[in-house]
């Protein structure tokens, strides 16, 4: 598989560096030179053509899908172009490119058919691989709570984290719960020492029905940085850790230690986007399997979701209850002629106040009040036509796509 570079984020390393490689016929055969930062990423490829414009992707015959990271706008409109163009998608997230961007990378996916595969790293290392097998066969008993913490070095004591580097952390950390344990729908943070330059210590509750309570906090030490996560059952506990910035994580269970490799997490999450790419790729008798290889981007959408709460339950002092949905272009259109609905009447009924005003002071002719009633509820006519035609719109029941069960 030939892939092209879209990107200027550093998470995207190791996966460049296993493409260099050519691990499994896969190679990085194009590169496009966004920002100074992706010439870094490039560092000691060979055979890589370099073009200046994303758009030269839309037109190159050897590329097969794109990698794509990064917050600068000339990327986030680039990525949006390219799934428009139906061309594949391996994406780096980061809390920067926002809630919205994903929605909207949703609603492309959904029109174009295209595959959009979020890269988490934790998903495809070893050692958390092994952690969760554990959780899932019962190993450490029934979980009855998960402990993350954060530490992030600085060069003194008292130095604030930025709010978009905590918030970049914490897109990523949430999603490891979700992962190996389920569906947390309730969202309750704190923030201690908060300033324009950042927080000292921020706290994250993840709760869910039926699901162990999962403890996430980020703070600034001095030092080196540190990153940990503790999972307590009635068995046992086991540990997950990771040094300083490390991709590689150490798990430890039962006196078990199993660690990480680098290149060899970057080569399964090669693979598995490998099939993902040929499960959308088949024909609508196996959509059940193209739709859970779509559905990968649902959860990502879940993690901007749980960071937007964050921030409301901070604004708020409250617990903030998710109600995932999934998107779908019909869901936005219905909530779009509602609004509009309402805004029509609303000014319907001000014209006409308006117009009875008019009419009561000034005397006009009769042509004159008949296009001025025309004016005024004309539109309100025309949306409750519309809406009236709109079942006339839809596709047969033969002509409907197969629905995934």
């Amino acid at each position: 598989m030939r892939f092209a570079l879209f990107c200027d984020d550093p998470l995207a390393k190791p996966i460049v560096d296993a493409l260099g490689s050519r691990v499994d016929g896969h190679q990085l055969s194009h590169a496009v030179r966004v920002t100074p930062e992706s010439d870094a990423l490039l560092h000691g490829q060979t055979n890589v053509r370099f073009v200046e414009h994303w758009e030269d992707l839309l037109v190159a015959k050897d590329v097969d899908a794109v990698i794509v990271g990064g917050s600068d706008q000339l990327i986030l409109d680039g990525t949006k172009q390219l799934a428009a163009a139906g061309i594949p998608i391996l994406f780096i997230p980061r809390a920067a490119q926002g809630s919205t961007f994903a929605y909207e990378l949703s609603l492309i996916r959904d029109d174009n058919n295209v595959l959009l595969w979020p890269f988490f790293w934790h998903r495809f290392d070893s050692a958390v691989m092994r952690l969760k097998r554990a959780i899932q066969a019962g190993e450490l008993g029934k979980v009855q709570f998960l402990q993350m913490q954060r530490m992030v070095g600085q060069a003194s004591a008292g130095i604030p984290i930025a709010q978009n580097q905590v918030d970049d952390e914490l897109l990523h950390d949430v999603d490891l719960p979700r992962w190996m344990i389920g569906d947390y729908d309730q969202v309750t943070g704190l923030r201690t020492a908060a300033s324009n330059e950042g927080v000292l210590i921020q706290s994250v509750v993840l709760a869910g029905r039926s699901l162990p309570e999962s403890n996430w906090s980020i703070n600034s030490v001095e030092g080196v940085s540190d990153w940990k996560l503790t999972v307590r059952g009635e068995r046992g506990v086991a540990t997950l850790h990771r040094d300083g910035q490390s991709r590689r994580w150490i798990s430890e269970i039962a006196g078990e230690r199993i660690e990480g490799n680098e290149s060899e997490t970057a080569q399964a999450a090669l693979a598995e986007f490998a099939t993902s790419m040929a499960a959308a790729g088949r024909s609508s008798k196996e959509a059940p399997s193209e739709q859970q290889a779509r559905d990968v981007w649902g959860e990502l959408v879940k993690c901007y979701e749980t960071v937007d709460a964050t921030h409301r339950s901070v604004r708020r002092r409250r617990t903030i209850e998710l109600h995932f949905e999934p998107m779908s272009e019909r869901a936005i259109f219905k909530t779009q002629m509602t609004a509009i609905g309402c805004s029509l009447l609303v000014i319907t009924f001000l014209l006409t106040l308006c117009y009875l005003g008019i009419a009561s002071l000034i005397p006009l002719p009769p042509t004159v009040l008949i296009l001025l009633r025309t004016l005024v509820f004309a539109p309100l006519v025309v949306f409750l036509v519309a809406q009236m035609l709109l079942p006339l719109t839809r596709p047969s029941s033969a002509e409907r796509p197969p629905v995934a069960r």
